[in-house]
Formats: C-alpha cells, structure tokens, sequence
C-alpha cells in the first residue's frame, strides 16, 4: 500500500513536471528546461523563496538532480526565513515537518522518492516562509 502511495505521488509529480515544463524559462522567455546548469544557477539567484520555489517546480526531472535543485530552493527560502519575525514554534513545526517528509518518503528509497522528500522539504520551508510573511 505505501508502495503504491509513493508510485501515485511520484507519477503526479511528474505529471506535474511535464505540465509545467514550458514554465522553466528564463526572464527572457527561453525556454531551460534542457539546460539544468542555467536554471539551476536562476534558482540560487532567485530574489525570494516563492520564485526559487516555482523555478524548481517548473524544471523539475523527477530524478536525484531534483535533490540538487530542491537544495538551491531551499537555501533560498532559508536565507529569507532569517530575515522574518518567525517564532520557535514556526521553526518547531519546520523542524517537524521535514522530519515527516524525510520519514514518510523517504523510506522506499530509490530515485523517486528522493525527489519527492526533497520537494516535500522545500514545500515545508516555502509554507513556513508564506507563514511567517
């Protein structure tokens, strides 16, 4: 049953990926997706979380290099959450949040749900930034 779970949310993730593909461009319209140093570098220049957040849906592989571009995104929303008035219990929830992702994806192992903890966690800091805003 959790197999099956994790099959499912992997398949709308990358459903999701695909449907957004044409989203990965560039400011000036160029389209990046095949080009994972670009977007990636875009991401870590991202000016917020919600920005690094949306680059990384959009060029989403569904694969472990979705680690690496989650990981861009995520330092992007972190640097921004120390920057806002969040409380010990916005960072407690954060903290419990990404425990669950790591637990509840994670352990399948394999390609896919790597990308889907990985995409959970930035999913968790992104919520608490919009949070805390």
């Amino acid at each position: 049953m959790k197999t099956i779970k994790t099959i499912l949310i992997a398949g709308s993730l990358l459903i999701s990926s695909f449907a957004m593909a044409d989203q990965c461009v560039d400011k000036n319209g160029n389209d990046i997706y095949n080009t994972p140093d670009v977007f990636q570098e875009l991401i870590s220049k991202s000016e917020n979380c919600y920005q690094a957040a949306k680059l990384a849906h959009a060029c989403a592989y569904g694969s472990s290099m979705d680690n690496y571009t989650t990981a861009l995104a995520s330092t992007v929303c972190y640097n921004e959450l120390k920057t806002l008035p969040a409380k010990k219990a916005d960072l407690n929830l954060l903290k419990s949040m990404s425990a669950r992702c790591q637990a509840h994806f994670d352990k399948d192992g394999g390609t896919m749900a790597r990308s889907i903890t990985a995409f959970c966690h930035l999913e968790a800091v992104e919520f608490i930034v919009k949070l805390v805003q």
